[in-house]
């Protein structure tokens, strides 16, 4: 395959399975309303097997999300959006929040502000930042992406006084991506987002723990997967990923996001066109998907400092 022609996002987009697969996501999730309850009832196999469903459904949800955010899920820009809202309500987050989330992980990686398991070389509060992390990885940056729309209904004096805090050029930066067109979409789909989140307590209103249950699987598959394909790769390089092997069966089913590297290399790139372009590059695979991702559980590290100018050469010498 041409690694040219591969990278077109538009010629090669697959519309038609995308359209597929966000109805899967979408009907899904909203026939869960109905089946949680229900399935509750039969027995713990059946909802084991309905939750093993269910987590897929949510990793399928944010993988056409991750689409929409790079203009790859439908041809049409406005339709793009509007698909990628309603993956986000049905998420539980507000598009437009994880979209510049994303863009930013792609403009800032490996760097102090998108390194998760990496804490200052010169920390005395190890012990707070190992906290902070397993306290990340096992659900609350799920809960953070569905609480943070709470800031943009106070939005203006919220930026006033994270720059007056922070002192942050690049994370100001960051905050004024957000234009008041974004804001007010924010306000809106986070109110969608609550309310579908009080219907799928409604209908499970008479025993609620397998609501808490389906909520917390999705925090936690949500948020222990995030940083997995940069887990340990090298801070100094922004384009640093995982490429991780999974099954050639699979591929198609995680939209071929285990060539991460490749995506990073290539983000314009549409998901069909990654195994090309993974060919193109003569890359290959640094670990297994399930084993590199619990590789996590080793807690984080402090960050590497950079050699200061002439020391390499000194240390060769």
């Amino acid at each position: 395959m041409n690694a040219t022609a591969s990278a077109d996002p538009l010629r090669c987009l697959p519309q038609s399975r995308n359209l597929g697969l966000s109805a899967f996501a979408i009907l899904f999730q909203l026939a869960g309303l109905v089946l949680t309850p229900v399935i509750w009832s039969w027995s713990g196999v059946a909802f084991a097997a309905y939750l093993a469903l269910y987590g897929y459904a949510t990793v399928m949800c944010w993988l056409l999300i991750h689409e929409a955010i790079h203009r790859k899920l439908l041809r049409n820009r406005s339709a793009n959006d509007f698909l990628g809202r309603v993956h986000g309500i049905l998420f539980g987050c507000p598009f437009h929040i994880l979209k510049i989330g994303h863009m930013t992980h792609h403009r800032y990686n490996r760097s102090e502000l998108d390194t998760t398991e990496l804490v200052p070389a010169d920390t005395k509060h190890f012990m707070r930042w190992w906290l902070a992390y397993y306290g990340r990885i096992l659900g609350l940056l799920y809960l953070s992406e569905v609480i943070s729309p709470l800031v943009f209904y106070c939005w203006r004096r919220f930026k006033r006084l994270v720059v007056a805090w922070t002192q942050n050029k690049a994370l100001a930066a960051i905050l004024d991506l957000f234009t008041r067109r974004m804001v007010q979409a924010i306000q809106m789909d986070a109110a969608l987002c609550v309310g579908f989140l009080a219907a799928q307590a409604y209908a499970n209103w008479h025993d609620l723990r397998p609501f808490i249950l389906l909520f917390f699987w999705r925090g936690l598959i949500v948020s222990f997967y995030d940083n997995a394909y940069h887990y340990g790769t090298d801070p100094h390089d922004n384009q640093a990923a995982n490429n991780l092997a999974v099954p050639r069966v699979v591929r198609p089913f995680i939209l071929n996001h285990n060539m991460h590297r490749v995506h990073h290399r290539h983000p314009s790139a549409s998901w069909v066109t990654l195994p090309g372009l993974f060919a193109a590059d003569k890359d290959g695979f640094d670990g297994v998907l399930i084993a590199t991702g619990l590789q996590q559980i080793k807690g984080p590290m402090r960050r590497p400092v950079p050699p200061k100018p002439g020391e390499g050469r000194r240390a060769a010498e």
